[in-house]
């Protein structure tokens, strides 16, 4: 909601990859609970996932996808490779992570609840902290909330299992996986008889 965020501490236990098999190739937005966060247009994810392809512009990317054995989870980088802090004086830093789904033809990638978070970190629920900040300024009506959870990664791996309302129920982002554009075929005339 708005410019709310939800900082993990640390990864969940898990293995890791920063680049699943399934990820390269062109992907359709197809429904999105934020239309800000829903890309104009094809995604092309490079073979090596490290560049995506959108409206013809390349850009850099970096992702890690984390299997917990119960669900799999995606750490999407900043572009500045520093860890992602919130809180006064970013003080308490570590990770953002979405819930991600794929079928093969299909993506999904869920928000954190950040409003469940805030309540379940004020209800003690949670170990962490959650600020409401300052939001003069900002063309939403929504609250908005910047929560660390805390604990190392056993710790996070089993909140994660615990509590599946972590994340919203809604995909935030859903791509479908299109067919790459064919190349243009020239229809070429058959080869005169006698030539190879």
């Amino acid at each position: 909601a708005g410019c709310s965020s939800t900082v993990f501490q640390s990864l969940p236990t898990g293995s890791t990859t920063d680049c699943d098999p399934a990820w390269p190739g062109r992907w359709e937005p197809v429904a999105s609970a934020n239309d800000d966060m829903k890309p104009q247009g094809a995604v092309e994810i490079a073979a090596d996932c490290r560049s995506a392809t959108i409206k013809g512009e390349r850009k850099p990317i970096r992702l890690t996808l984390i299997d917990t054995g119960k669900a799999r989870y995606l750490q999407v980088h900043n572009d500045s490779g520093k860890p992602d802090c919130v809180g006064p004086g970013n003080t308490r830093c570590g990770a953002t992570l979405l819930r991600y789904e794929n079928d093969g033809d299909s993506m999904r990638l869920y928000d954190a609840d950040h409003a469940w978070i805030a309540a379940a970190i004020k209800g003690k629920k949670i170990d962490g902290t959650s600020t409401r900040p300052d939001t003069k300024g900002l063309k939403t009506s929504e609250p908005t909330y910047n929560n660390f959870i805390a604990g190392d990664a056993k710790a996070i791996a089993k909140l994660l299992r615990k509590h599946p309302e972590l994340f919203t129920r809604e995909p935030l982002l859903v791509l479908k996986r299109v067919a790459a554009d064919a190349a243009p075929t020239e229809s070429m005339p058959p080869p005169a008889s006698g030539e190879k």
